[in-house]
Order: C-alpha cells, then structure tokens, then sequence
C-alpha cells in the first residue's frame, strides 16, 4: 500500500510473529487509566438467523487504527466503515464515500460522503471524520509515512471532502477501503496517544452494518443495524436467494485466548466460523468437523536474488535455470497458500495469467549452457572457470519454519543439480545488514504488495534507496511500466499495465516467486455464501457478512 514500504523479509516476518502474539490474547489487558469497557455474564444472541462465529485473541482495544488483536480487528471489521468498500479481490467501491473523481493531474481527489451514511448515536457522517482519521494515522506513522504525506480538506459542499497528494496514487481509494473512520465529534482535538484512554473510547460507536449489544471478555454480541447503506442492501439482497437459507441478523462472537482453546470449541460443534488459527491447526479442525474456506493473503513469498554488479546470477538464463528446479508445490502442500508465478495474487482485482515457469533438469541445464556455464565433475562452473556455489539467507527455522523450508527446498534441489547450495539462518539485525549492503547471494523474501497492487516499492530503481528494492535492479524500462501501473485511471487500463509489469516479472526472474500465504477460516456446513476473498487480516472477512447465508435449522 504504502511507497515506502519495505520489501526485507525480516521486516515481514517480525510484524508476523508480533502479530501472532496479539492474537494469542498477549494484549487482553487494558493499561490502567484507560481501555474498553469489559462486561460480564452477557446474553449473546442465537436462532436461525444468527451467526456464531469464534476469534483467537481477546479484545483489548477495538477502535480502528488502535486494534490489538484479532479479536479488535474482528469488532472493527463490523462496527466500524471506511469510506470506501473492497469487493472481494480488492477493487475499490462506494461506502461512507458514496462517489469520488481525481483532477487531470491526478493530484486532488474529491470524494463525497454518503448524506445517509451516520454514526450509532445518529450524528451524520462528515467530511470532518475523515479528516481526524486521515491526520490521526499520518500522526501514528501507519503505513510508512503514506497517509501522512496527505493533505486534508473538508470541502465547501455538504459532504465535500478533500484530498491532495504529493504524487498520482492510484491506490488511494482501495488504501482508503483499509482504513475505517473515528468520530471527529467525539476525539476531535485529541492527540493519537490520548485516544485509547478516553471515556468514547471504552465502548465501539461506529458506522457499520452491525453494533455492539454486549461486550466481554470472552464474547461479545451484535445486532444488524436498520439503517444500511446502499451497497449493504445489495449484499442482502444476494443473500436471500437460496431457499431454506437466512441472512445475518445477528452475530454471538467468542473469543480464545489460545489456538487449543478455539480448536476445542471448534471440536465440540460450537461454532459457525472460526478464524485466526495457523494453516496446520485449521486442516487439522477441519478433518473432524467443517471445510477450510480461502482467504487471500496479500503478502508475497518467493527468494530474492541479488542483482548488483558483479554478482553470480546477472544472467538470465541462470535465473531461469535456477528457477527450473524449484518444486513450489511442496510448500503449498504443506504450508498453504497459492503458487503464483509473478508477485500479484491471483485473488487481486488485478492479476494476470502470465505463462507458467518451465519445470525440470533438462530445462535448467539448457539454461546454464546457455548462460557459458559448464558440468564438470559433478559441479557446474561458471563463465569465469570458477566453480559455483550460493548462499541462501533466512530467518531462524525455529521461529519461521515455513520460510526456512523454502530456503531447504531451493538449497537441495539445487545442490543435488550441482550448485552447492547451503542455507545460512541468521537473526534480524544480521540480516538487516547483509540485505542493505549487497552482501548476499539470495534471501527468503515476505512482502506485502498491499490490498491494491503496487510493485514499484519492491522493484523500482528509487526503491533501491529507500530499501525495499534489495534485489538491486534498476532499469529505466521497467520503471516506465510500474510507473504506468500506478496512474490514477480506469480499473481495467490499470490492469492492463499490471498484466505488463507481470510479464516482466516472470519472464525476468528477479524474483524466484514460491506462493502468496494463506489465511484460513474454518466454515460449518450451516454456513454458505462465503467466497474466496483477499485480505490484509484474516478477521476483515467479516466485511463480507452480510452476503453470508445459514441454513434454516
């Protein structure tokens, strides 16, 4: 999402297992002097019409830009709006922001804000509260400096709204579809850091489909508003096709403070959904009770090469070889996730089928012949008469299995090839270091390439200086084209730029691509309506809801 986000897998990978901390309840407890407001004993809804659907993590927090853990980002998702809606791959429409156009020079977004859109307590929805939500996150540094590089005006029209960029940016509606609204009437003129503590902010008040009825620390209740929004009857109206089915009404929310927890829950037949386990967890579940439903990730995992001067894999026909052997099947069997052959989700609003890699031993050797490598004596040795070998860098296996099992896999199918290959797993710092100095041959690579795809932050020439372009590259060519893919137009000429820049992508191998993760949701039988949908968080499916369908009982 953000131009400067970075593309060091270590980055990635810590933000993972914080993460995964705040979902297993590390942040249940409110700080004193402030926090949400914790009932108890409540009465959760239940019949036909209600969905039971359970979350790893507590509630701690849940008010969009300060959510903690799943259980926050699960309230949020159904609380709270954004101004504008993300279908299901990620492209962008109409919610508190009932209409938007952008200048010529792409630089000044207008946006309108739906006059029928209001909060719980009946105040209107304003162009003042994207305002406050817009400044609060460019205050608390979210996503690396993008929304504060923006500049907010409340127009003069009823519901005018705004906004001017320092560059075209495409992505801004889908960014600001992440990025649901706080009410300016009630933390207008507070600092980011006084928020949380703040009388409104112990109980959620938001614009979303649903709202809060009761609230615990081991449940809460909702109850479908009556006033939706245009785009929310739509949804319903899909609902209510199927007969012997019901739409959402209401929602009993339970929450597990461990993964073993809501697999115990999930065992016992408890449940409608359950969201937040890891992909092993989840198949495991789902053998005794249930079906794994996708939730698209956007974050890409594949292995990084370094293309500086001088370097052993500039050629490439190596890459290609290189390529040849990889078997990215065997992650995604174990792992999850879908194989991809270019850095966009094929769950995005904007992949494209690009031609599938060549696999196999005889394709590589051709390859290396080409590139003036020679086999002799069980090893291949390079153009220079030098025997070859490589290193590849990960993150301790112990604390990220998954990605030193990429790592594993290259190294052996390679070594076995005759490149000697051996994997160094090095702790954070070390390879903050050796990535930001060129000093590597590969590195197992996660990236968020964001809800609306932008690669120029991973492979663009000026990303070599703000560290997200560790591969090295820079080619005025390949510029031009991921320039071209962030222009603010039409969502069908944007694709057809994307589809060039994946081309590229696979036909140039600067990346090894391996698979974008999974998240997982587990689904009851009761349960239908629910589509393969791409997300950011696995809890922000609950965007989703009110398509959801439940079997008459």
């Amino acid at each position: 999402m953000s131009p400067l986000r970075r593309a060091a897998a270590f980055l990635a990978l810590a933000v993972a297992t914080f993460m995964a901390g705040q979902q297993a309840g590390l942040f249940a407890t409110p700080g004193a002097g402030g926090g949400i407001s914790l009932g108890s004993g409540i009465s959760l809804p239940s019949g036909p019409t209600t969905l039971s659907e359970g979350v790893v993590g507590l509630p701690a927090q849940p008010l969009p830009l300060f959510a903690k853990s799943g259980a926050d980002r699960a309230i949020v998702a159904l609380t709270y709006r954004a101004l504008t809606r993300l279908d299901v791959g990620g492209a962008p429409g109409p919610d508190l922001a009932s209409a938007w156009s952008v200048s010529e020079d792409a630089l000044t977004w207008s946006f309108t804000i739906d006059p029928a859109a209001a909060w719980e307590d009946g105040t209107p929805v304003s162009a003042a509260d994207a305002q406050l939500t817009i400044g609060l996150a460019g205050e608390l540094g979210r996503d690396g400096g993008y929304w504060e590089a923006l500049t907010v005006e409340v127009g003069e029209g009823d519901g005018a709204l705004i906004i001017r960029t320092p560059r075209p940016l495409a992505n801004l509606p889908a960014s600001l579809g992440t990025l649901p609204l706080l009410p300016a009437h009630l933390f207008s003129g507070s600092a980011a850091r006084e928020i949380p503590q703040l009388e409104a902010a112990a109980t959620p008040m938001g614009t979303g489909p649903f709202r809060v009825v009761g609230l615990s620390s081991s449940a809460a209740a909702f109850q479908r508003r009556t006033d939706l929004l245009a785009g929310d009857q739509l949804a319903l109206s899909a609902a209510t096709s199927g007969s012997g089915t019901n739409r959402v009404e209401a929602i009993a929310m339970h929450f597990y403070a461990t993964p073993e927890d809501a697999m115990n829950a999930w065992s016992s037949k408890e449940l409608d959904a359950l969201v937040g386990l890891d992909g092993e967890s989840s198949t495991t579940a789902a053998t005794s009770f249930g079906a794994r439903a996708e939730l698209g990730s956007t974050v890409f995992n594949g292995i990084a090469i370094n293309l500086r001067p001088r370097t052993v894999l500039r050629h490439p026909k190596l890459r290609l070889g290189l390529r040849a052997l990889l078997t990215p099947s065997q992650i995604t069997n174990a792992y999850g996730g879908r194989e991809v052959a270019a850095p966009v989700s094929p769950l995005s609003w904007g992949w494209s089928e690009v031609p599938a890699p060549v696999r196999g031993s005889d394709y590589a050797t051709k390859q290396l012949l080409a590139a003036k490598w020679k086999f002799k004596e069980g090893v291949w040795i390079d153009a220079d008469k030098k025997p070859v070998s490589l290193e590849i860098l990960t993150l301790p296996a112990q604390a990220f299995p998954q990605d030193a099992a990429v790592a594993n896999q290259a190294a052996a199918s390679w070594s076995a090839f005759g490149v000697p290959t051996v994997v160094a797993e090095v702790d954070a710092a070390t390879l903050t270091e050796r990535l930001a100095t060129g000093n590597f041959d590969l590195a197992v690579l996660n990236v968020d390439v964001g809800i609306d795809p932008d690669l120029y932050p991973l492979l663009g020439s000026a990303a070599v200086l703000t560290g997200g372009n560790i591969v090295g590259i820079q080619l005025k060519e390949l510029d031009s084209l991921l320039n071209e893919a962030r222009q603010p137009v039409a969502l069908e000429v944007r694709k057809k730029a994307l589809a060039a820049v994946q081309r590229w992508c696979a036909a140039n191998n600067y990346l090894l691509p391996i698979r974008f993760l999974a998240r997982e949701l587990l689904i009851a039988p009761r349960l239908t309506g629910v589509t393969p949908l791409l997300v950011q968080e696995p809890e922000t499916h609950l965007r989703d809801v009110l398509s959801f369908r439940l079997a008459a009982e």
